[in-house]
């Protein structure tokens, strides 16, 4: 097969530890460009991005406007898709409003694949969580969340509306929509049908190589742990709260944190639920890999996510991973009562059950264990990117 120039666009760059989508892609470049891919990053500047300094495995370059659909950046993104004769665009801002421009390049006869790295509802279905808690306790606040409150059913007629307006924008002008696991089919016909013959689902590489794992396993301490953004999404109070209910019938347990704030008043909250519980350490912002490799459990409180990156590096060192059956690629990775435990969505008392059921039984944590890092090697980023290369294949064959 003729080897492809692949470049990558998005809104921030493809740093490895910071954050999901730059891992992923950070791994995708490795694999393919050993492969013989020529790889190539391209970034939107707008008012959210942060220009991470990292020797990137490729090339990387910046938009000269922070103003979208200017025609500098046009003219600049129609130059650089020449210079560098790229093949394929892989649009990894698929949900969200800078697809406008990466779409464009379909009009200059290259292909373009839109990637949904989170649920194409994203915070829709649960706005009422992101519109009713206080983000401060300052008394403005306390007077907004009241105008959050009486304007809700207009926030979420509004937010209904633009998830529609944007697949009408994206699935017309995108060769393919890729999503992280079939199961979101549904939600995008949900939305917008009528595009169904351009679904394609291909699921996030696992994060570590097992060789890697394999050399680096240590025991397993009596510790569970929480990683994540503090943020709505997260849900990570709720963790705190379960804790609260069994943390005395577990004195020789830790609860550990790694974490850190979107918003000061997410951690000055989880340290107020955290008081007096002696068994509980936040360690802020951390490489996570340590905690995993020794931690037995690994909690998932999320709303929803697109793939939930930490349950499968959970897995890959043996943290045997307990998350809510609240998004539909989470039956993807957990297999419950096999390699996790799934929750129905959000039920704290069955939560903190199956929590105290994981504590009890060492033999059925070892198990756990034990399959999760068999099972999650299918994920290994070169099987994940075989099928990319048999979705680069259709392009080429049509």
């Amino acid at each position: 097969m003729k080897r492809k120039n692949i470049l990558f666009a998005y809104i921030t760059p493809f740093h490895p530890n910071k954050g999901g989508i730059g891992r992923v892609t950070h791994q995708l470049t490795l694999e393919l460009q050993r492969r013989g891919y020529n790889v190539f990053y391209l970034i939107y500047p707008s008012g959210i991005t942060i220009r991470y300094e990292y020797d990137y495995p490729a090339p990387l370059e910046y938009l000269p406007s922070s103003d979208l659909l200017s025609e500098e950046n046009i003219v600049f993104y129609h130059n650089y898709l020449k210079r560098n004769n790229i093949s394929i665009v892989v649009n990894q801002s698929g949900n969200f409003d800078d697809s406008r421009l990466w779409l464009k390049a379909k009009e200059w006869e290259v292909k373009v694949i839109s990637v949904l790295h989170s649920t194409p509802w994203v915070a829709y279905k649960h706005l009422w969580q992101e519109i009713y808690p206080l983000r401060n306790n300052s008394k403005i606040e306390k007077i907004k969340r009241v105008a959050r409150i009486v304007l809700y059913p207009r926030i979420k007629y509004r937010s209904r509306k633009s998830r529609i307006e944007h697949y009408k924008m994206l699935l017309p002008s995108t060769d393919c929509v890729c999503t992280l696991s079939k199961k979101y089919f549904s939600e995008i016909s949900e939305i917008y049908p009528g595009y169904e013959y351009k679904y394609r689902a291909i699921p996030n590489p696992n994060s570590y190589k097992s060789k890697e794992i394999d050399r680096l396993l240590v025991p397993k301490k009596k510790q569970v742990l929480w990683v994540g953004l503090f943020c709505t999404e997260k849900n990570p109070t709720l963790a705190i709260r379960i804790w609260r209910r069994l943390y005395r019938d577990y004195p020789d347990w830790e609860f550990v944190i790694v974490g850190y704030n979107k918003n000061g008043f997410w951690r000055e909250r989880m340290e107020y639920l955290a008081q007096g519980i002696p068994n509980i350490r936040f360690v802020g912002y951390q490489d996570p890999l340590p905690y995993q490799l020794e931690s037995s459990i690994s909690c998932m409180t999320s709303l929803y996510e697109g793939w939930g990156m930490v349950l499968t590096e959970a897995m890959q060192c043996g943290a045997v991973p307990i998350a809510f059956n609240s998004f539909a690629s989470v039956t993807d990775v957990i297999d419950h009562g096999r390699n996790g435990i799934l929750v129905k969505p959000f039920s704290i008392k069955q939560y903190e059950k199956e929590l105290r059921r994981l504590m009890d039984n060492l033999d059925l944590l070892k198990r756990l264990s034990e399959n999760a890092m068999q099972d999650i090697k299918k994920y290994n980023v070169d099987c994940v990117v075989d099928q990319w290369e048999e979705l680069f294949q259709e392009f080429n064959n049509g």
